[in-house]
């Protein structure tokens, strides 16, 4: 058996003396010469704890864990509008049709690229004939040149 004095016991779990008095008044604290027995005080704090509640330890103070739940609680609001805003702002855009989906976008991506594979596919069906007769270089570019030239203009003018 560990006897100390109130005054002690209350600094080693954080207590202010007038606590440790009430615990006394209230018999929940047995004192012996005047001294508290340690174990005996520590488990009777220990059946008689909410376990929901932290345990508050070397002056830190109920004030402070309020402060810092508040400050947590408008943090995580604080956020939770700025992204509420964000969607909003992202369901305006797509009523508006300044934002689309990814999907039609892959869609459109596809038809288009579709046009051009089959615009150059179809190059050398329309004019390996006309290559055919043609023994000069130049001719033979400015042919070529010409094809794929309408191909993408034909290309600009689908939008």
């Amino acid at each position: 058996m560990t006897l100390i004095s109130q005054v002690e016991w209350a600094r080693r779990q954080g207590f202010s003396k007038q606590y440790v008095n009430k615990l006394i008044a209230q018999g929940k604290i047995k004192l012996t010469d005047g001294m508290i027995d340690e174990k005996s005080a520590n488990a009777v704090l220990q059946n008689q704890r909410d376990p929901n509640l932290p345990i508050r330890r070397n002056g830190s103070s109920s004030y402070e864990s309020q402060n810092d739940m508040h400050d947590l609680l408008v943090k995580t609001k604080l956020k939770n509008e700025i992204e509420r805003g964000k969607l909003l702002e992202a369901k305006v855009k797509s009523e508006t049709g300044e934002l689309i989906s990814a999907e039609k976008v892959r869609q459109a991506m596809f038809a288009k690229g579709r046009i051009i594979r089959d615009g150059i596919m179809n190059i050398p069906d329309r004019i390996s004939s006309l290559l055919a007769n043609e023994n000069d270089a130049s001719k033979i570019h400015e042919i070529l040149s010409k094809e794929i030239r309408e191909v993408l203009t034909e290309l600009s003018r689908d939008d």
